[in-house]
């Protein structure tokens, strides 16, 4: 298959933003565990919660996805402790049940996926332009830019 893609010099924050906010950015809080990767573009997903039990991948594409050490490190701080925890209380811990809060701006978008039988189930992702959370301090830091158009 022919790739298409622009090489990544010829593309420009708003070019890139262009692409993944078509739809406008809205408010939404959403709670992450530690469970995270990184796609083929380099894109860090982590999953993440939404009225409580609402499972979600929550997306920081693009550049955005080089800001994120502060959150990762956060994540995998609020990880530590729950496993130490657990250790103390002589109990197992669900990853699942480990959620950092955080409010984010971005945008929905749909991703099917197709099962073994052919049929494709759909759901959503939410792709983040700017985030904030408190940090191990309590202090709110904020990361990522609102597209320009916004």
């Amino acid at each position: 298959m022919q790739n298409r893609r622009a090489p990544a010099t010829a593309i420009t924050p708003v070019k890139e933003d262009s692409g993944l906010f078509k739809k406008g950015v809205v408010p939404f809080d959403f709670e992450l565990v530690p469970h995270k990767a990184r796609s083929s573009r380099g894109d860090l997903v982590i999953k993440g919660f939404f009225q409580k039990e609402t499972q979600i991948d929550v997306i920081f594409a693009g550049r955005r996805a080089m800001e994120t050490a502060p959150l990762e490190l956060c994540l995998e701080r609020a990880f530590s402790n729950a496993i130490r925890d657990a250790a103390r209380k002589q109990t197992q811990t669900n990853i699942d049940n480990i959620r950092f809060p955080i409010h984010v701006e971005g945008s929905w978008r749909p991703h099917f996926l197709r099962d073994m039988s052919g049929w494709e189930t759909r759901s959503y992702q939410f792709l983040v332009a700017e985030w904030s959370f408190a940090d191990e301090t309590g202090t709110k830091v904020v990361f990522g830019e609102l597209p320009d158009d916004q």
